[in-house]
């Protein structure tokens, strides 16, 4: 493959990216992955369950299975998969420590030392190749024990034990790790697992609507051309339809105001993140001279029509989106448009201003996760949940016009590259500019049995999608944002949630029938290695 060849999209700005000098000398490039997703090893050398382990194996689900059990190996290939990020050139890797490997019980006494040593091991053969560790202390892995014991983030005394296992990694590793990032995408995680239950624990309220109903394919527009708020991790309608078990059949206390909990758990998950930041910055950050963060999730969001209802919809829905949680960690406070919205009672005002002095300008910088795009429209609704409290609707067409071009395998994310550059201005003109990583950014092809192997790693949908996403994070950074780096989504093929290995978001291609889980470059990584080279 000749790198050179590749046709740029028409919407890229200042001309066809060659070389990574153009963003800095200083501007970090790397791929990431989470533990869940690449590691295996779910029942090896000590690990307890998470609650990933008990939701995909639930056959009431029916999800794609084999599940995350042996995933692609990472935890006996690591250092092959370190090889590949160097023959790459990537600066950096961003990875996550499965909480319940480090501690199975979920608390500080259940310490295992034989998962200790495996992210030794890792960072050790990081080092030696002289690539960046971006530390992640959680990815949706709660441990099982915790979600049994006190129903995780629905109670606050999860931040106490968050922060108990945050103090053990940062003695650990601290020494080869400058860049901690405390949880991944707290948004999706309160959004997937309790407003909705596509992603575990599985616990938020279930609708006949939902059923036929997955969040982001065209077959799932309402009526009215609306479609649910975008994310990355619904099922696709023909599982949904099977999948999601009966009201009666699922975990959920008489006692909880399933409408509420999302406010919950975002405020929880707030609460530990600062908790351990603020621990870090205490007890070991001025020794190990090191940085922490959060990384959070957004989309861009344009209005459907110029009516100023609309416009102010695409704001709302922004707030509900990003600042629900940049809000309280730069401000104090939550947007004044959820304070209004929000159901009376439902948003947890009066503990964030108790909380306020550990949540609030705990971090050094924030990690962006960003995929995709949506219209919105200005909505009258009023249900008092979480979807409804926006007074939004969400849309992939205007004008029958899609909103990206390219669209990935699972059908939710259609590529919107100027959103990346929108969201960025837009982050430093409301949120002080603060330091920020692009910590995720990709799109999937499908697993395709019927190709053989050097068409598999035929990625040119994702060779564009890099090019045309970094040509406007290059262009934000050039108006003042203050972009520092960009993590390529995914180094390796991997578990994708509720897709199973039907998604296929790796730069690298992993053969799943091979029992090695051989690995071969996609053109997409032949690409990254030849911007990164120049």
């Amino acid at each position: 493959m000749d790198p050179k060849a590749t046709i740029p999209s028409t919407e890229v700005p200042a001309g066809f990216l060659r070389r990574s000098k153009d963003f800095g000398s200083d501007f970090i490039f790397g791929s990431a992955t989470s533990a869940f997703q690449v590691e295996g090893a779910s029942r090896k050398d000590g690990r307890g369950p998470c609650i990933w382990d008990i939701f995909a194996a639930d056959e009431k689900r029916n999800l794609f299975l084999p599940y995350g059990e042996d995933a692609v190996l990472h935890y006996e290939h690591y250092a092959k998969d370190v090889d590949i990020m160097k023959d790459i050139g990537f600066d950096a890797y961003r990875f996550s420590i499965s909480w319940s490997r480090i501690l199975p019980s979920g608390k500080k006494e259940s310490r295992n030392q034989e998962g200790i040593n495996f992210y030794k091991k890792l960072l050790n053969k990081l080092k030696e190749k002289k690539i960046e560790p971006f530390v992640t202390l959680l990815h949706f892995d709660v441990p099982q024990a915790l979600e049994k014991e006190y129903d995780g983030f629905l109670n606050r005394k999860i931040a106490d034990d968050f922060r108990d296992y945050a103090d053990i990694c940062f003695r650990e590793f601290g020494k080869e790790v400058k860049y901690w990032i405390t949880i991944n995408e707290p948004w999706s995680f309160a959004y997937g697992a309790y407003v909705k239950d596509f992603l575990a624990p599985g616990r938020g309220k279930v609708q006949e609507n939902l059923l036929r109903r997955s969040n982001n394919t065209i077959d799932d527009l309402e009526d009215d051309g609306s479609i649910d708020p975008p994310s990355r991790y619904s099922f696709p309608t023909s599982i949904r339809k099977r999948s999601i078990a009966k009201p009666s059949e699922r975990r959920i206390s008489d006692k909880e105001d399933e409408l509420k909990n999302a406010y919950i758990v975002t405020h929880n998950q707030l609460l530990a993140h600062g908790m351990a930041a603020k621990l870090y910055k205490d007890k070991y950050q001025r020794v190990q001279n090191g940085k922490i963060g959060i990384t959070l999730v957004s989309q861009w969001f344009e209005p459907l029509t110029d009516d100023k209802k609309d416009t102010d919809a695409a704001r709302r829905a922004l707030d509900f989106m990003l600042g629900w949680f940049l809000h309280p960690l730069i401000h104090g406070k939550y947007p004044e448009t959820m304070v209004k919205y929000v159901k009376e009672g439902h948003l947890p005002v009066d503990e964030l201003v108790k909380d306020k002095s550990i949540i609030q300008d705990s971090c050094d910088f924030i990690g962006m996760n960003y995929y995709t795009a949506r219209y919105i429209r200005h909505d009258e609704r009023n249900g008092g949940n979480y979807v409804e409290d926006q007074r939004v609707k969400y849309h992939v067409k205007r004008k029958d016009k899609f909103i990206g071009e390219d669209k990935g395998a699972a059908g939710w994310l259609y590529s919107y590259p100027r959103g990346i550059m929108d969201l960025l201005l837009y982050i430093k003109k409301e949120y002080n500019n603060p330091l920020i990583y692009i910590t995720e950014n990709g799109i999937d092809d499908p697993d395709d049995k019927s190709l053989k192997l050097k068409e598999s790693i035929y990625d040119h949908k994702r060779l564009r999608y890099f090019h045309d996403h970094l040509a406007f994070v290059r262009d934000a950074k050039r108006q003042g944002a203050n972009v520092q780096g960009f993590f390529a989504w995914s180094l390796l093929d991997n578990f994708e949630w509720g897709f199973g290995f039907t998604s296929r978001f790796g730069i690298t291609y992993v053969d799943y029938k091979n029992e090695a889980r051989e690995r071969t470059l996609k053109h997409s990584a032949i690409w990254l290695k030849f911007f990164l080279e120049n």
